[in-house]
């Protein structure tokens, strides 16, 4: 008898959580007393049910589920919520499930753990309006176009740039070429930098602006 099939073996690592559910045993209902659950938690058949129970009146909003999020909570994951730590929200949180998610940017299925839900709305002081749509890969990716826009942008305003200045604004406009952020028709404006910068240079950034010539052939295909 061949072993049971791992369904959790093609998804995303996280560094921290890894690939597979947390199992804590906990499971509540969004219809137990007391228990609230985050809005990507709760599935549109169940949001329905609240209503109709709380308000003793059919639901008036038409089948709204094509338009929401299919829930994915991973069963017996949940941890209790500390409500005096989120920022305060019509509906706080009471408990936090690990769910299954597809990555907007790759496609490729993560977990967006109940350990990292608690940190975001209770340690870094996220909003519950806060979702998580990218796996870890695919955020650190983004985080890093952020960080290479602003370098960028920063030294686009300096006048008068110094070698150092103008390599770096070329690794950074480069890389945003390399993220699709650019057009590929901003390499010139980056081969010129880099020409400017190897004509009031010194030796050792030579090799460093070998390599940024490199990349920058590689983007434009020569």
């Amino acid at each position: 008898m061949s072993p049971p099939r791992d369904k959790y073996a093609h998804f995303i690592d996280h560094p921290r959580y890894g690939r597979r559910p947390n199992i804590t045993g906990l499971n509540p209902s969004p219809f137990d007393r007391g228990v609230q659950l985050h809005w990507n938690a709760t599935t549109h058949a169940e949001i329905v049910a609240q209503f109709e129970a709380v308000m003793g009146k059919r639901w008036p909003y038409g089948d709204l589920g094509a338009h929401c999020p299919r829930s994915k909570r991973i069963p017996n994951t949940a941890i209790a919520a500390d409500l005096t730590r989120q920022t305060p929200a019509t509906l706080p949180v009471s408990h936090y499930f690990d769910l299954q998610r597809t990555c907007r940017d790759c496609a490729l299925e993560f977990i967006f753990f109940a350990e990292e839900q608690k940190h975001w709305y209770e340690e870094l002081g996220f909003s519950l309006d806060s979702d998580c749509v990218r796996c870890v890969k695919c955020r650190k990716r983004q985080q890093g176009i952020a960080r290479q826009r602003e370098t960028y942008e920063e030294l686009f305003h300096v006048s008068i740039k110094t070698p150092d200045e103008m390599l770096e604004m070329a690794e950074a406009g480069l890389s945003l070429i390399e993220a699709g952020v650019f057009s590929p028709k901003a390499i010139e404006r980056f081969r010129s930098l880099l020409n400017a910068a190897a004509a009031v240079g010194d030796a050792p950034q030579q090799d460093r602006r070998d390599a940024l010539r490199q990349r920058l052939r590689t983007a434009a295909n020569e």
